[in-house]
């Protein structure tokens, strides 16, 4: 059985395929002259070529000096090894082939009479340096850092430059000579140039490895300039005559050279980071919308979270308030009225009224630590717990207000409510035919205060016992009864700290400004001092926040039962 295996995609490297077409291009056009030299040989006439020659030189040597400048300038901010063979390289290249243009045959000269042999050995040791400097810096690793002083290299290639200045304009004997007239060029000289040539080759496979490892095509443009410098110096080659055609060709693929080499550069050094940086700003940008888009979102989900979470809140605000009694509550010769304002949608304070049975009814009030859902769902527990009965709750327990805490505080560490989480709590029991008011606190850190018929004030401040917390592995705390005889007309109010509590700058109310209420409204009923108290709140509400619940039950006693 044949199995044909899916045909994968050949990936090619459009960049290999340009530098191929060029070096194809370079071959064909070199083969061409070689071909046809012959037929299109030329020598052009002296002053013509100079003109040519003298334009093509000073272009390269401009695009050196540019190239020196950009490195030199730019490894300040780098501090790459390679910056640092590469400007030395471009300033002695660019005041070497400046010579060689001056001293031309057939150039007015420069400290030195112009001439063939002078002009040629300038050429020679500049293209010897560029060939070996280009070649250095290749073979230094892309990120190598070095941390030297740029200026001792620079003075050390202005002594280079003087040396050989000195040696091939005053002393130009002592080299070989690389051109004579009607001969042509010397072997010596083909066979520097075929150096040159093998040391451009050399770099361009170098740059052409850094081009594999990084991607990045500045070091394809690198090897195109190496390229078409290889060529010229193929073309230095074959001249026969200093103001020939092949000469002409030359210098032509060495200004072509010299721009793909300082584009490269350009690109590396100075245009590369402004381009990174746009694409940066731009990729910015449109995270930047992006981001504004995300935030509209984030922001409409929030606004919809929070508008359920509003919605839920004031849903359990109403489940908590229908577990409250009635405002206004009459139990047999017993008249009840309450407030309670919550300082968030749901509250932490909670109280209730209840009847025990025909002649006992049940109050109490209670202080949650903290505010909102978390101390709401501990009402629903203290209401279940306290005012109902229960298979493991009689009634006759129920009587007994000490029971009722100590229960409540049992089955408080039965449950699963955070070790942070307490209640405090004051839990009352008034027989209607005795007129006995029993009541125990647990820990409660405020009084109720009981109003005589006379307006006489007393603080029912006689028990004080331990919050209901979770500590029952470790204690049992025992709560005390008080009991105080009721009379008709006589008027208990019962508060919690949001009111007045113990510290006079944490509360809401000064104790006596609810003094002076309560002396003001003793003839009145408890519904009136309930009204009367609500105005001074709304009153300090104006200058002040609530920043607690404030529950308060006001209870009238009239004839006995």
């Amino acid at each position: 059985m044949l199995t044909l295996k899916k045909d994968r995609k050949i990936h090619i490297d459009k960049n290999y395929v340009i530098l191929s077409l060029v070096w194809l291009g370079l071959l064909i056009l070199f083969q061409l002259v070689g071909i046809y030299g012959e037929k299109w040989y030329v020598i052009f006439e002296t002053q013509s070529f100079l003109y040519y020659h003298t334009f093509l030189e000073f272009f390269t040597i401009v695009i050196y000096f540019a190239i020196f400048i950009i490195t030199y300038y730019t490894y300040s901010k780098n501090r790459r090894a390679r910056l640092i063979i590469m400007f030395c390289t471009f300033f002695i290249v660019g005041f070497i082939d400046f010579f060689h243009t001056m001293t031309y045959s057939g150039m007015p000269g420069f400290f030195t009479e112009a001439s063939i042999p002078i002009a040629t050995t300038y050429w020679m040791i500049g293209r010897l340096i560029f060939a070996m400097g280009l070649l250095g810096a290749a073979l230094v690793p892309v990120h190598k850092e070095v941390i030297h002083n740029r200026l001792y290299y620079v003075l050390g290639s202005i002594g280079i430059i003087f040396f050989i200045f000195y040696l091939v304009s005053y002393h130009i004997n002592i080299f070989p000579a690389m051109f004579i007239e009607g001969q042509g060029l010397t072997a010596l000289k083909i066979a520097l140039e075929y150096v040159v040539m093998a040391l451009l080759g050399i770099a361009i496979l170098v740059f052409l490895k850094d081009y594999r490892n990084t991607k990045n095509v500045i070091f394809i443009q690198m090897a195109v300039g190496l390229s078409f410098g290889f060529f010229s110096e193929a073309s230095f080659t074959l001249y026969s005559n200093v103001h020939d055609s092949y000469n002409m060709v030359g210098h032509i693929y060495k200004v072509i050279s010299s721009y793909f080499v300082f584009r490269a550069i350009f690109i590396k050094n100075l245009d590369s980071p402004y381009i990174k940086l746009s694409c940066a700003t731009e990729k910015i940008k449109k995270y930047a919308e992006n981001l504004e888009k995300l935030v509209q979102e984030r922001t409409k989900a929030l606004e919809d979270a929070n508008e359920k979470i509003i919605k839920d809140l004031q849903y359990a605000r109403r489940i908590q308030q229908s577990l409250l009694p009635p405002k206004t509550l009459n139990l047999g010769n017993v008249t009840f009225a309450s407030e309670f304002i919550p300082c968030q949608n749901v509250s932490g304070d909670f109280y209730d009224i209840y009847e025990i049975d025909d002649e006992n009814i049940g109050i109490y009030i209670a202080d949650v630590a903290g505010h909102g859902p978390s101390a709401a769902m501990m009402t629903i527990f203290t209401e279940r717990v306290v005012a109902h009965k229960n298979n493991n709750f009689v009634k006759n327990e129920m009587l007994s207000c000490q029971k009722t805490l100590l229960h409540l505080y049992n089955e408080f560490n039965k449950s699963n409510f955070p070790v942070e989480m307490h209640i405090a709590i004051l839990n009352g029991i008034y027989n209607k035919t005795t007129g006995v008011f029993s009541y125990c606190s647990a820990g409660m850190n405020t009084a109720p205060i009981l109003i005589r018929s006379s307006g006489k004030m007393e603080m029912l401040d006689k028990s004080q016992g331990f919050p209901i917390c979770k500590l029952g592995g470790v204690f049992v705390p025992e709560y005390l009864e008080a009991q105080i005889q009721l009379k008709a007309g006589d008027r208990i109010i019962f508060y919690t700290d949001g009111l007045i509590g113990n510290f006079s700058s944490n509360t809401f109310f000064r104790e006596e400004t609810l003094e002076e209420i309560l002396h003001r409204n003793n003839s009145n009923s408890a519904v009136e001092l309930r009204k009367d108290i609500n105005r001074e709140i709304r009153s300090i509400a104006k200058t002040k926040f609530i920043d607690d619940d404030i529950t308060f039950v006001i209870m009238d006693v009239s004839d006995n039962y």
